[in-house]
């Protein structure tokens, strides 16, 4: 609910600090902004966001009414009334439109679409203006009383003991903004500034972890650390420490103390910010800086870096690397698939049909995975060359599991996205499968679509596609194309014997993928964050593509630490091991915009000479792999 509106915390921020009238340039005429976007348009934007998530567009706007009642209903900014009432005025219009669902007579769909926005907006704001702002109202001003009474007894640093904690467990936007913002607020209004928008925001203590795994982590964990360093203390995305933390839980401690030796100073020095610093990156903290007291703020943040960093020394001492495998699989669909070899194929169908007349209705095959950008596309290929060589001219494509099209009749993807798949394309039969390459569904599936005449492309009005329809590709980005690739290619190639590492030894999946990251960082195609993203997609759903072959990549919200486009090559003679199976090779894979889709394409190609493919599994000539993926 947060996140996606932090460049309007950071406008209505800047507006505070800069011309309010304790604040760097005063004026009297801009100062008239900072008050109703802090009541009206931040609680507003955070509704719609949170209903928009449930219920869509209508769910957004049903949310935006149900909470103007509790915006006016009390006189503290309603984050948290907007937090609540969101989610909820989108639950309910979700709900109505399926109670209603086919049974609205034709030509009363717009009236009763519109009206049931309005009735049901109207009376959650009515509801909200005499519950949820008051009793919202009520338990601010007890945290408030609470909070005073904590810093008339100079026990403020003790927050920090629950602060850090839940900030880990990332509840850190609902603490900032819906508990110490409001109380905050209220404070700057009379004092000009208020230490309360220090009390989560401060970089210091996440900074000193970092720093420590920079200085003594071993292995991935410290490579990572710079760059994380980077995103956490300038991009202020303070999530990034997180799992470093969890991974060695001992370490809270470390941010305990760091944090609440910064606010002890705070306290002593009476130092606060004028407004929520959003988010909580050096740049914001000091921007939000009372005039004078920059030095002093600074000197907290540096204080508590300085304390968690000596704190984390000795046990980050202690560590190898950052053990990836505590966190322990969510999901053992997938495993059990892959052990039995067998798959299932789920109908939203009501009315079960044969074999025949269900090939019949398949025009177009779509390969799914989470981020559309690697696993699918590379399985979309595979099948593709194989529909193709079979004489169909089916269609066969790939996207992220929720935005399958609209016009998708078969979908392929991995047991535990099968859920996804099915709400995002309800009219599609979803094919489940363990891996892209070699797995038991996709050859019954290929059986299947070729077992007919279907192969003719004249039965069910299908018609072949040219060859130059065929070199267009398709219209959503699906279709791999030479023309993707990244305008920079021949000034970084997409492969370099720098990115290219044979005959290393046995290694578990996270180290595998983390070297595959590394050498992509390391030659300048990606930032160092996504490495993290390209094991946290592993954590999503497996990489490994069957046939010894993985092919590590990042999320799709890792886009923007992509640089250039460009692969890395790990070679495992003996096998690193994903899940119940080892890759040979694990290729790691970075593109800029959809250019991804063809270097998957193009190492498709290249890997399906099964003895060239054993060739490369074992080769001690980097030049080989050069020439087989260049």
């Amino acid at each position: 609910m947060v996140m996606p509106n932090i460049g309007a915390f950071i406008a209505w921020g800047l507006l505070t600090a800069l011309f309010i009238p304790t604040g760097w340039w005063p004026n009297e005429r801009l100062n008239e902004l900072v008050a109703p976007m802090l009541t009206y348009l931040l609680p507003l934007l955070i509704a719609y966001t949170a209903g928009h998530n449930v219920a869509g567009v209508r769910g957004g706007v049903t949310a935006a009414v149900a909470t103007s009642g509790v915006i006016v209903g009390s006189e503290v900014p309603m984050f948290i009334g907007a937090m609540i009432m969101g989610p909820l005025a989108g639950w309910v219009i979700k709900r109505f439109d399926k109670a209603v669902e086919g049974h609205i007579r034709a030509g009363f769909e717009m009236l009763v679409n519109n009206f049931s926005i309005g009735i049901i907006g109207m009376l959650l704001a009515i509801a909200g203006y005499y519950t949820i702002g008051h009793v919202v109202s009520s338990l601010t001003l007890l945290l408030s009383t609470c909070v005073e009474a904590i810093m008339r007894h100079g026990l403020l640093p003790l927050v920090s003991i629950f602060v850090e904690p839940a900030k880990v467990l990332f509840l850190n936007n609902a603490i900032n903004h819906g508990i110490f913002s409001p109380i905050g607020i209220a404070q700057a209004k009379e004092a000009g500034d208020s230490i309360m928008f220090l009390l989560e925001t401060n970089p210091g203590p996440g900074l000193g972890v970092l720093l420590a795994y920079w200085a003594f982590g071993r292995g991935a964990a410290r490579s990572s650390a710079p760059g994380a360093v980077i995103i956490h203390l300038f991009g202020g995305i303070h999530e990034i420490y997180f799992p470093y933390i969890l991974a060695r839980p001992v370490l809270i401690l470390s941010t305990i103390l760091g944090s609440a030796s910064a606010i002890f100073l705070y306290s002593l020095t009476d130092v606060g910010l004028v407004a929520p610093a959003s988010p909580g990156s050096i740049i914001s903290v000091l921007a939000m800086a009372p005039k004078g007291k920059t030095l002093l703020v600074l000197a907290g943040v540096v204080l508590s870096a300085v304390v968690s960093f000596v704190v984390s020394a000795p046990f980050v001492r202690r560590a190898e690397t950052l053990p990836e495998n505590r966190f322990k699989p969510k999901y053992k669909r997938q495993q059990a698939a892959a052990a039995s070899g067998a798959a299932s194929i789920v109908s939203p169908e009501p009315v079960a049909k044969t074999v025949a007349e269900a090939v019949k209705e398949v025009r177009h095959v779509v390969f799914a995975c989470d981020a559309g950008m690697g696993s699918s596309a590379l399985g979309a290929t595979r099948f593709r060359k194989r529909m193709q060589d079979a004489g169909s001219s089916i269609r066969v494509t790939n996207s992220a599991v929720g935005a399958v099209p609209a016009d998708a009749d078969v979908v392929v993807c991995q047991g535990i996205l099968a859920g996804r798949a099915a709400a995002s394309a309800p009219q599609a039969r979803i094919v489940e499968i363990s891996n892209f390459l070699e797995d038991a569904a996709l050859d019954a599936l290929f059986e299947e679509l070729t077992s007919t005449d279907y192969r003719n492309p004249a039965v069910g009005g299908v018609a072949a596609a040219s060859g130059a329809e065929k070199d267009k590709g398709d219209e959503d980005g699906h279709e791999p194309t030479a023309g993707n690739l990244s305008a920079d290619a021949e000034e970084f190639p997409i492969l370099r014997a720098e990115c290219i590492r044979l005959g290393m030894p046995s290694a578990d999946r996270w180290s595998a993928i983390r070297e595959a990251g590394r050498l992509l960082a390391g030659a300048g195609y990606v930032d160092a964050s996504y490495v993290d993203a390209m094991v946290e997609r592993e954590r999503l759903a497996t990489t490994y593509m069957g046939e010894g072959i993985a092919i590590p990549h990042g999320t799709s919200e890792a886009k923007q630490g992509v640089l250039h486009t460009g692969i890395s090559v790990v070679q495992y003679p003996d096998g690193a091991e994903f899940g119940d199976e080892r890759a040979q090779l694990v290729i790691g894979i970075a593109g800029v915009g959809d250019s991804h889709l063809d270097v998957l394409a193009r190492v498709s190609e290249a890997l399906e000479d099964p003895d060239l493919l054993e060739r490369l599994k074992t080769t001690s000539d980097v030049n080989e792999i050069l020439n087989a993926l260049k």
